[in-house]
């Protein structure tokens, strides 16, 4: 199993729960978990920082996670986060 944990940072926390509204009606999530090789993919809220929040990505491989990389729902992904001025970190587990 490939994993990636992803952690976003808004200015606040409304500009982080308005990014994930977003995300969630593009259906950036659903449209992943269909893809060859996904074994999940989960957004989780902070408890402590508002302004957070966290991706947990599971992957059969890494190959798998790459090809996701490329598909267009990840580049509306790019977009918002543009939109949003959300920030990302991304750590990997092997």
């Amino acid at each position: 199993m490939y994993r990636i944990d992803v952690t976003y940072t808004a200015a606040d926390e409304k500009t982080i729960r308005e990014f994930y509204e977003a995300v969630r009606k593009a259906g950036i999530a659903e449209t992943t978990r269909k893809e060859e090789g996904n074994l999940g993919y989960e957004y989780y809220f902070s408890a402590d920082r508002g302004n957070e929040l966290f991706l947990v990505e599971k992957w059969q491989d890494r190959e798998s996670q790459q090809l996701h990389s490329q598909r267009p729902h990840l580049a509306e992904l790019r977009d918002l986060k543009k939109k949003y001025d959300v920030r990302s970190e991304i750590e990997e587990t092997v």
